[in-house]
């Protein structure tokens, strides 16, 4: 290993603002050797605030490797704790979902992650599979997202979920005893125009800019599954810690549980549609 190109990539991607940069670095030095890329080529895209993500094209989450494009959100770490929470909630239940939905899939972290955990934990129990059947499905409003999506659903060998290009969702796709997951567009616009230049600049905007206040999206979920007048439903979010007052505003039935991220942030929402 050359430590003289160790240090200048950790030296770039100091002054790039990474964290655990001597990581990065021996990702970067290990592409570089397996793809037979100019480290210098790498560093000069580093330089311009592009993603390391999105020049290996691929992210981990959960253990997991997922393809990552500029058509996608690069996961990050805090989103982890939806598939917690999702799993907290199907175990306590004694009857299954009906249905499990992931709106805005992305590159489908949550839902392929939570499928891939509850097999788990079947096989554990050996339980057999189709007596906590559940319909997985999820959606998104980008047909090159969707696409993602379901690569990385194949690269698990996972056939189970349905990819369905869609705006949100329509009430005809919900059901009673339904579980939602929704990690959509949450930041105000006025936070998303002061936002890193190597999230605004490269990773896609519609996957972030969530409004004026941040639940632009939100607001228009919350309105489709009240009048789906479904009942037993079990709504799970991620939010902008700042816009938790105001999402407790457009709350005016259901039980809400606020549950906080690894930084003690009011991070996730769960709300009880009864």
């Amino acid at each position: 290993m050359n430590l003289k190109k160790l240090f200048q990539i950790q030296t770039v991607l100091k002054r790039a603002g990474y964290f655990d940069i001597s990581r990065i670095a021996n990702e970067i030095y290990q592409y570089s050797k397996e793809n037979n890329v100019d480290i210098e080529t790498i560093l000069r895209r580093i330089k311009k605030n592009e993603p390391w993500e999105y020049i290996r094209g691929y992210t981990e989450f959960r253990g997991t490797n997922f393809l990552v494009t500029r058509d996608t959100l690069i996961p990050r770490i805090e989103t982890e704790q939806i598939v917690d929470i999702a799993l907290n909630l199907v175990k306590k239940r004694n009857i299954p979902y009906s249905k499990v939905i992931d709106i805005g899939t992305g590159t489908g972290c949550i839902i392929i992650s939570l499928y891939k955990d509850l097999n788990k934990e079947r096989k554990s129990h050996k339980e057999k599979k189709e007596k906590n059947k559940s319909i997985f499905l999820a959606t998104d409003n980008s047909k090159k997202t969707l696409n993602i999506a379901r690569e990385n659903a194949k690269n698990n060998s996972i056939n189970d979920i349905h990819f369905v290009k869609e705006d949100l969702i329509s009430k005809e796709e919900l059901k009673d005893s339904s579980l939602i997951l929704a990690n959509l567009p949450y930041i105000p616009t006025f936070m998303y125009k002061n936002l890193d230049g190597s999230v605004k600049d490269f990773e896609p905007k519609n996957a972030l800019d969530g409004g004026k206040d941040g639940l632009k999206y939100y607001k228009k979920l919350i309105e489709i599954i009240r009048r789906s007048n479904k009942k037993d439903i079990d709504l799970v979010v991620e939010i902008e810690p700042t816009t938790e007052k105001d999402f407790k505003e457009l709350i005016k039935e259901g039980k809400l549980e606020i549950i906080k991220d690894f930084r003690g942030k009011n991070r996730f929402l769960l709300l009880h549609f009864s």
